[in-house]
């Protein structure tokens, strides 16, 4: 009988990039197992209740059981700047805004802390920020993302997200664009809802499903547990969602999040929302969705040269592990 291989080469069925998939590597050793972000206390932590003034002046504050449960900031040290006058005449777009999303008051450490309502009204915030950039017709598109943990990039502790809006689109998301016309213009659907379709008719890489949304194990995951959290109905963007929406989506978020931390324990990782650009008139063939990539390893030679991932763990076994709560 001849071996099984060492490792299965997938490419993701959107914009292509390449994963193998190496369960044999998963024993390697690793002399930086261990390395997190240092604590902050809420003495000295800038985004606790009680040191706003640290902070540059909020631009949104949602009041909650206390001064304020969520409040949206510029970013003090921004990747890049929103210039809001428009001269007449001047067409020239600002190099983009950058915002920082407080989600608690409290010294929390992850949303899955927050209660279900406080989670909710979360992805309320993010859905107006995006709504209101959108409105300037300079900026082409917004990434809303998360960084949890030292090793997912995170320099502050306390619970918070950043929004960066662009004028103009960003590669990755126009590589999903690419492959999603390529198979609109030969199926005339939305890749995403074929893919999510064969997911839940398999169920070997389900996750979970509340309400209209579902969660599922990337089939190209480029890291362990990389989860991809969408809705079963086909939308394109996210800043369209009704109030209505929010909660169902907050209960599946927080479920799966607690699945990773009952299987990793102390849990970094990124959160990424992609949605369709802005102004873009594409909305049957995108369908916007979170990706939820923990971070198990660490990104080295052939992922950064070639463009190459390797995951140690199959996207089947991880949902497999996600539902079932074994470790």
């Amino acid at each position: 009988m001849p071996n099984k291989p060492l490792s299965e080469l997938r490419s993701d069925p959107i914009d292509g990039h390449k994963v193998y998939i190496a369960e044999d590597r998963a024993g390697r050793p690793n002399d930086y197992a261990g390395v997190r972000i240092a604590e902050a206390s809420a003495a000295s932590c800038p985004f606790c209740a009680g040191h706003e003034g640290e902070t540059p002046a909020a631009t949104m504050e949602v009041p909650g059981n206390g001064p304020w449960q969520v409040r949206v900031i510029p970013n003090k040290y921004p990747a890049v700047r929103y210039d809001a006058v428009q001269v007449a005449g001047d067409a020239e777009a600002p190099s983009g805004a950058h915002e920082v999303i407080i989600e608690s008051p409290r010294h929390l450490r992850d949303v899955a802390e927050l209660s279900t309502d406080e989670l909710t009204r979360v992805l309320g915030v993010y859905r107006d920020r995006l709504r209101h950039w959108s409105q300037d017709d300079r900026l082409q598109h917004a990434t809303l993302f998360k960084n949890v943990g030292f090793a997912a990039g995170a320099s502050l502790e306390h619970v918070h997200s950043q929004l960066v809006a662009l004028p103009f689109v960003p590669a990755a998301v126009e590589a999903e664009l690419e492959g999603s016309r390529r198979y609109y213009q030969t199926h005339g659907q939305c890749i995403y809802c074929r893919l999510l379709a064969d997911e839940l008719r398999l169920g070997t890489r389900l996750v979970a499903r509340r309400g209209s949304y579902a969660a599922f194990c990337a089939y190209a995951g480029r890291q362990p547990y990389e989860t991809w959290l969408l809705p079963q109905e086909h939308a394109a963007q996210f800043h369209e969602l009704a109030d209505s929406e929010l909660a169902e989506f907050a209960s599946l978020l927080q479920h799966v999040l607690g699945r990773l931390r009952r299987q990793l324990g102390e849990l970094s990782y990124n959160l990424i929302l992609h949605t369709l650009p802005f102004h873009s008139a594409e909305a049957q063939l995108y369908h916007w969705h979170w990706e939820l990539i923990p971070r198990t390893s660490q990104l080295a030679g052939l992922e950064w040269g070639a463009g190459v991932h390797i995951n140690p763990l199959s996207p089947e076994r991880a949902a497999q592990k996600l539902r079932d709560g074994d470790r």
